[in-house]
């Protein structure tokens, strides 16, 4: 009996050990990426590593020896926001707000090593908005992603991937190209992308269409006015001193566009860069851009040049963090004649200034003085708050909007202050997949915007919202 009972004990300390140790050598459970499609899961092959209540679906073996699965995945977004003095009074206006609903599933099947399919189903509602849904509002139904990944070549340290479908992208600090997170709808191309990863370097060759994304049910057609290509590669600058480069072409060819100075087809190049990383207590992102090609029978001669630079006192309480932020990007500078100098930002991220989507003001024509603030309230509560004031780069260009819309012109407009914007926001990241948030703007009109008939109201914007993912 006495034997019997040494020997059971002795079996089960050897596999609490034997668990122990398979546990101890599973990765770290990283937050969910932007882009779903970056989620790696491969180590649930080992099931001593599944520990979140979702892991069974996120490696489904189809074979045994376990390089054939499926990772089943989504998220339930609802958003609800509303504006005082919406695009500052002009336009159709709501006092009491609206919601915005977003539901997405995916699923990723992995048939060995060299092939790969992964689809992703959306529905975006507005519900109760004056005026109805905004562009971005509401696609009661799409295919948000679609694509088949190719391995091309594969060793211990390069890879190569053809990617045919549609897609997402983000790129750098989304000053550029983004999935467009902050709206209700996201952002989405069709055509093929190339992806080339080495020991130190990742690059991404691709030629797409944007797709336009109406109100109904799988009416989300490209758009075959716009062609977009281009090449971005990211590398390290230094193993063990940090930081990081980016260099980028860029082009687009859109039949019609639409600026201060009229309606014409763009074909526009951009060339850039971007510093970024941390360095001690130092967070830095610094990015140039040179934009060329032609509007109608015009040339095209743009640029910007956008820096956050961030300073984190450690060792106080909540872990302070204090930035500073400084953009410029030219406008045109001669309506009539000349090449065009209005810089665009080809399709950014939805949160480009601020706290919350309020995204009233986009980076054309515009220099831009912040301040920003970053106090960890707990390890799952951070409260952030900006403060930026705005000018027109050039005083014989107008106000443009995220998707370069042109919201005010700038003829016989000669003043060039816009306006200030500070806003707050708190972020509650209850568990890996939940997380509660709200968010407060208040955009005060400058003289440019006060200017001739336009109401050029002061904008307050309040929102709160909630996501899951899993």
């Amino acid at each position: 009996m006495a034997r019997s009972f040494a020997t059971s004990l002795i079996i089960f300390i050897v596999s609490s050990l034997s668990v122990a140790r398979a546990q101890s050598s599973c990765p770290k459970t990283e937050p969910y990426a932007l882009l779903r499609q970056d989620d790696d899961y491969r180590f649930l092959r080992n099931p001593a590593c599944q520990q979140d209540f979702w892991d069974p679906v996120k490696f489904i073996r189809l074979n045994r020896d376990g390089d054939k699965y499926v990772t089943l995945g989504g998220e339930i977004r609802e958003w609800y926001e509303g504006f005082h003095n919406a695009n500052w009074g002009e336009g159709p206006q709501d006092g009491n707000g609206y919601l915005l609903q977003r539901i997405s599933l995916f699923s990723d099947f992995h048939l060995g090593e060299q092939v790969r399919f992964f689809a992703q189903l959306t529905s975006g509602i507005e519900a109760g908005r004056n005026g109805g849904p905004r562009p971005n509002d509401q696609a009661r139904l799409w295919v948000e992603q679609g694509f088949a990944d190719i391995r091309l070549k594969a060793s211990h340290d390069t890879s190569l991937s053809l990617r045919v479908g549609r897609q997402e992208f983000e790129f750098g600090a989304g000053r550029l190209v983004d999935a467009r997170e902050g709206p209700n709808v996201r952002l989405a191309f069709d055509g093929i992308s190339i992806v080339l990863n080495t020991a130190t370097w990742r690059v991404d060759g691709f030629a797409t269409r944007p797709v336009i994304n109406n109100l109904n049910v799988f009416d989300d057609p490209p758009n075959h006015a716009t062609m977009f290509w281009g090449v971005y590669a990211v590398r390290p600058l230094h193993v063990t001193r940090g930081g990081n480069i980016d260099l980028y072409y860029l082009g687009i060819d859109n039949k019609r566009a639409t600026f201060n100075r009229g309606t014409a087809e763009e074909v526009r190049h951009t060339l850039g860069t971007r510093f970024w990383g941390t360095r001690g207590s130092w967070n830095y992102d610094w990015e140039a851009m040179l934009q060329g090609g032609s509007f109608g029978n015009a040339g095209i001669r743009a640029w910007a040049v956008g820096t956050d630079t961030a300073y984190s006192f450690r060792s106080l309480p909540l872990t302070p963090q204090f930035g500073l932020r400084l953009a410029t990007t030219s406008g045109d500078r001669n309506s009539k004649s000349g090449d065009l100098g209005t810089f665009n930002p080809l399709f950014p991220t939805g949160i480009y200034f601020g706290q919350g989507a309020i995204s009233l003001n986009g980076p054309s024509n515009l220099n831009v003085v912040g301040a920003s603030v970053k106090l960890h309230l707990t390890d799952k509560v951070l409260l952030a708050g900006d403060y930026d004031l705005f000018w027109r780069e050039s005083m014989q260009d107008g106000v443009y909007g995220l998707g370069v819309n042109l919201l005010r012109s700038g003829h016989e407009n000669q003043d060039r202050y816009i306006g200030s914007q500070p806003s707050a926001g708190i972020y509650w990241t209850v568990s890996r997949h939940l997380g509660l948030s709200a968010a407060y703007a208040h955009f005060a009109v400058g003289p440019f915007l006060t200017h001739g008939t336009s109401p050029g109201r002061n904008v307050g914007y309040a929102a709160i919202w909630m996501a899951y993912k899993f």
